[in-house]
């Protein structure tokens, strides 16, 4: 059993499970952690009054008594972060439960166009979770997710590397496309970078929000952290095999925000 606040109360099985659910958008770059009025702690992404998911506190206990937060600095009220011990953590763990990740590494360079132009990023060029689910074939002979869907996904994983929202992938912003599609080489400075992520952050927002509470979630942890649909399931603490219809409709959501709904 774990010592400190939550011995007696939780498995040591079950804390890193509660890491798992609560870091997977606490180690986002705009997200911070609260009390709440009900006593456990909130997670909160930018200004929201809302939390995205809660812990309760014994557990909360723990995460401070082994360092995996720590207080943010410069804020009016008591707040706090993930510290580079949590990240670590969350990344073994995600690691543990999910190798589809680990094993398909292929760096390679991929060319994406935005609003903005076009950039060059590093990305992972094996097959992934929607790669693997594009390919296979269900019961009634048809893939287990169309194109359609697939395409979605990976718009909004480019948004998500482009925002460089993912500590793990690193973008080469080598240049931008005019109108004839030619390189006008390097951009000017980090104003440049800052600005293009800023816009590709808000871009995965306005795409998180249109697909809506709990859609968002795997869609974020299929799509962009690459999770494996079981891994997913896990996390959230769903049935099993439950994950592919709930991801099938949360890519319908991201196509029709993507305006992809006509395409065949």
């Amino acid at each position: 059993m774990m010592a400190g606040a939550g011995k007696g109360r939780l498995g040591e099985k079950q804390f890193e499970r509660e890491v798992r659910r609560f870091f997977r958008r606490f180690v986002e770059p705009e997200a911070h952690a609260a009390a709440t009025a009900e006593g456990r702690v909130g997670l909160f992404l930018k200004a929201g009054k809302r939390p995205l998911a809660t812990m309760e506190a014994p557990v909360w206990a723990v995460c401070v008594e082994r360092d995996l937060v720590e207080r943010a600095e410069g804020t009016a009220e008591e707040r706090w972060r993930a510290s580079d011990a949590g990240r670590a953590l969350y990344r073994r763990l995600t690691s543990a439960a999910d190798p589809f990740r680990n094993q398909h590494q292929l760096p390679g360079e991929r060319r994406y166009r935005t609003e903005e132009g076009e950039a060059l990023l590093a990305v992972n060029e094996a097959e992934t979770p929607l790669g693997w689910l594009r390919r296979r074939k269900g019961a009634d002979g048809e893939p287990l997710i169309s194109e359609t869907q697939f395409e979605a996904g990976e718009k909004l994983r480019a948004d998500f590397t482009l925002g460089q929202m993912n500590p793990r992938v690193t973008a080469d912003w080598s240049g931008t496309g005019g109108e004839s599609g030619k390189r006008r080489g390097p951009m000017r400075g980090p104003a440049d970078i800052a600005m293009h992520a800023l816009a590709a952050r808000e871009r995965v927002g306005r795409a998180i929000e249109a697909a809506g509470p709990h859609l968002g979630d795997i869609l974020l942890s299929v799509c962009c952290h690459l999770e494996g649909l079981e891994a997913a399931e896990r996390g959230f603490g769903w049935p099993k095999r439950s994950g592919k219809l709930v991801l099938q409709i949360a890519l319908d959501r991201l196509a029709a925000h993507y305006g992809m709904t006509g395409k065949a």
